[in-house]
């Protein structure tokens, strides 16, 4: 779990960047609850001690989850939490004023909010983005408009999409990665994370350079009508193995050679703090919003 303090104009404080152990698999809703407890108390700390002015909360936080009400629907993660309502609990306990935005994105929203605002999208109408780390993320853009269903999650979702023995996920993410690794390797890697194979990659290991393209390979194969149809035409990666992006260069855009409406691919401008550019992006909506209304009201993802 990541947290930063950032000025309106999307300026990230960078000694106010924190860092604690999210406990998002299997662990007692104390444990999870008290990594935000840290993380906001650290942010309201940097605040206080800077004399600024408190503006606005954000969270970006994977689905399934009721984004416009605050209400975790996950049971593959932060399965404690379900039900809970984060929003009214945040006012709640930690001291932030009711009448400030409390705003929750999908991660891949915020990171395609972010790029479009200061990012590699600003120059695009129809954006799309992949997240890879320990799952497969994917949203998109229409007109500078992020695609979303009912609930503010991404409109078209990949993960789960049929391939070889399973599912695009089991391919492309962290444990598709140390798979496919296993088997050009020849060797378990279960004791292995995808941060070792990058270093293999780096020293010229065939087997690491191998996995990586077929990654790439894969997920092309799979974008490449998805993105023809949607016209997009600027895919950008983000997530933590989207670090490895060099190593899957080629590959992936040797599979999407085909789809003329690309223009750009490449990662995001910045691994670390584009979600926070799109949650805070949200944080100005909403304010906006509220000087027009007179209230507050939650975004309207579907606008």
């Amino acid at each position: 779990m990541k947290s930063a303090v950032l000025n309106d104009d999307g300026t990230v404080h960078a000694s106010s960047y924190f860092v604690t152990k999210s406990h998002s698999d299997n662990e007692s809703k104390e444990k999870i609850i008290r990594a935000f407890e840290e993380s906001i108390a650290h942010g309201l700390l940097f605040i206080d001690e800077k004399e600024m002015e408190m503006g606005g909360t954000g969270i970006a936080i994977p689905g399934p989850f009721d984004y416009r009400n605050g209400i975790s629907l996950m049971t593959h993660k932060f399965q404690t939490l379900y039900e809970m309502n984060l929003k009214d609990w945040l006012i709640e306990t930690t001291g932030i004023h009711p009448d400030l935005p409390v705003v929750f994105v999908h991660d891949a929203n915020a990171v395609l909010y972010g790029e479009q605002w200061l990012g590699n999208a600003k120059d695009f109408d129809n954006t799309a983005v992949v997240t890879i780390g320990t799952g497969l993320g994917f949203t998109h853009s229409q007109n500078k408009t992020v695609q979303c269903n009912d609930w503010g999650s991404p409109f078209i979702t990949i993960f789960k999409t049929q391939y070889g023995q399973g599912i695009l996920e089991d391919y492309v993410s962290k444990r598709g990665i140390l798979k496919i690794y296993s088997n050009i390797a020849g060797k378990i890697a279960d004791k292995m994370k995808v941060i070792d194979i990058a270093r293999l990659a780096g020293e010229g290991d065939i087997a690491a350079l191998a996995t990586f393209r077929e990654a790439g390979r894969i997920l092309s194969e799979v974008l490449a009508g998805i993105l023809a149809e949607k016209n997009i035409e600027c895919l950008l990666f983000a997530g933590q193995i989207s670090r490895s992006f060099h190593y899957m260069e080629t590959a992936i855009k040797e599979g999407l050679k085909e789809v003329g409406c690309l223009k750009r691919i490449s990662p995001v401008s910045n691994i670390d703090y584009a979600a926070f550019y799109g949650v805070l992006q949200n944080i100005r909506h909403q304010k906006n919003k509220a000087l027009i209304n007179n209230n507050f009201q939650f975004i309207n993802y579907d606008v």
